[in-house]
């Protein structure tokens, strides 16, 4: 039985491993997209406050924990799929049979539209690579704006705040972190952003960047 996993995030690598313990003579192999090992994108905020070193992003410590398991690591991406085939064929061509495959890809970074997102100086904060480029300009008293101010977004903040930029924030709706937060939790959270020299932009709506 050869099982392929697209995706190497938590849910692929455990999906992975678990196979691998009730599963112990089949063929594993586990597809990401990133030049990285697998890693956690919520461990990004505290490797960009300094708190961990990046190593400390990845899902597993050992450098041999997927060879050990012989589960085959590929650095790639699904191209396409044929399903009735049991085929996938990847960027590079390389093509793959598979007897199950488990689509374990996440959710993709949805991009605002907003004129000028392309421009240099604007940077996403999804990846690790893209968190690499933001420790480099986020250094003390940098100007610094943050477009949205959701959940992740408040994580993003709390590592820049410890970088010691001057921070702006732009968030479209009523309050901070408005799907987990009411008016009085959002407000007091908007007052300790304030408290700590954040200018907080609440019911607003970036249009451009130029």
């Amino acid at each position: 039985m050869t099982y392929v996993i697209a995706g190497a995030g938590p849910a692929g690598v455990i999906a992975a491993e678990t196979l691998r313990k009730t599963n112990p003579d089949s063929e594993i192999m586990l597809i990401g997209d990133e030049p990285e090992p697998p890693y956690s994108r919520m461990a990004i905020p505290y490797f960009m406050a300094g708190n961990i070193k990046e190593a400390g992003t990845h899902l597993r410590k050992s450098n041999n924990h997927y060879d050990d398991r012989k589960i085959k690591y590929v650095q790639d991406r699904v191209e396409s799929v044929k399903p009735q085939d049991g085929k996938l064929t990847l960027q590079g061509g390389e093509k793959q049979a598979f007897d199950q495959l488990l689509v374990a890809t996440g959710a993709s970074a949805v991009k605002p539209p907003v004129s000028g997102l392309d421009l240099p100086g604007v940077h996403h904060c999804w990846t690790l690579e893209d968190s690499r480029e933001i420790v480099k300009l986020a250094k003390k008293d940098a100007n610094v704006v943050l477009m949205g101010a959701g959940f992740i977004g408040c994580i993003i903040l709390q590592a820049l705040v410890e970088c010691g930029v001057k921070l702006t924030v732009v968030e479209m709706e009523d309050r901070m972190v408005p799907r987990m937060m009411n008016d009085t939790a959002g407000n007091m959270l908007k007052r300790w952003c304030e408290k700590k020299g954040i200018v907080v932009y609440t019911s607003t709506r970036a249009t451009e960047v130029s």
